[in-house]
């Protein structure tokens, strides 16, 4: 009887244990939740005003309070001047945006967290390109490989600019990464590693001019969509 006793009340303190860790987990996992799903109560831009060349490539930064809230109800938008700057891509959201600079002119880029009236602003100045120092795409803007396949890059660079300056960049390495581990120059070779797009980028260290290309990554049995 006495053995019985002793088993029962390890049972009882095995399962009031389990309760108790069971209760901490989940206050745990809701404490966690709670803390990803912080609503924006403010927002701000990391610069008001930004100047850039035309043809350039360029980002904007905004800030949310509190510090933890989520940034996904944050939206873009072009108040003035869509036809001096445009949006890269149709993304929207976020706490960054990637723009390019179309001509000359004052354009003014608004972020609003959804649903309400708090926004901010940056104040965009696009100034006439100048020819020096700059880089330019050679070939179309958008390449299809097959996975598996090498391919190369290249940009035309203007007199003075130097290859060591030239850095290229892989916005997704698990879609396309560099065949070796050179990063510099007018030209750049690649292997597309699995199907997906992605964004390969080539800036002039110097002045801050870049090209970029978009790569879409097909399986061998797409292979006759190859065009680069």
């Amino acid at each position: 009887m006495k053995r019985n006793r002793k088993q029962i009340r390890k049972s009882i303190i095995s399962l009031l244990t389990a309760a108790v860790l069971l209760t901490g987990l989940s206050a745990s996992a809701t404490a966690s939740a709670d803390y990803y799903d912080v609503r924006p109560t403010g927002v701000s831009m990391t610069v008001k005003k930004k100047t850039v060349k035309k043809g350039n490539y360029f980002e904007l930064y905004a800030r949310v309070s509190p510090y933890n809230a989520d940034d996904d109800s944050l939206v873009w938008s072009i108040v003035k001047g869509k036809n001096i700057i445009k949006f890269e891509d149709y993304d929207r959201d976020g706490n960054e945006q990637e723009f390019i600079a179309l001509k000359k002119g004052t354009a003014k880029v608004c972020c609003q967290i959804a649903g309400t009236n708090k926004k901010a602003y940056t104040t965009i100045v696009v100034k006439k390109a100048s020819s020096k120092g700059t880089i330019k795409r050679i070939g179309p803007k958008t390449r299809t490989i097959a996975v598996g396949e090498d391919f190369d890059l290249e940009v035309r660079k203007s007199a003075g600019v130097r290859n060591k300056n030239l850095k290229w960049s892989i916005k997704n390495t698990s879609v396309v990464r560099f065949d070796d581990y050179n990063r510099y120059g007018d030209d750049m070779e690649f292997r597309a590693a699995a199907a997906g797009t992605t964004k390969i980028t080539c800036k002039n260290k110097k002045t801050g001019k870049s090209v970029s290309f978009i790569v879409k990554v097909v399986n061998r049995n797409n292979r006759h969509y190859y065009d680069a």
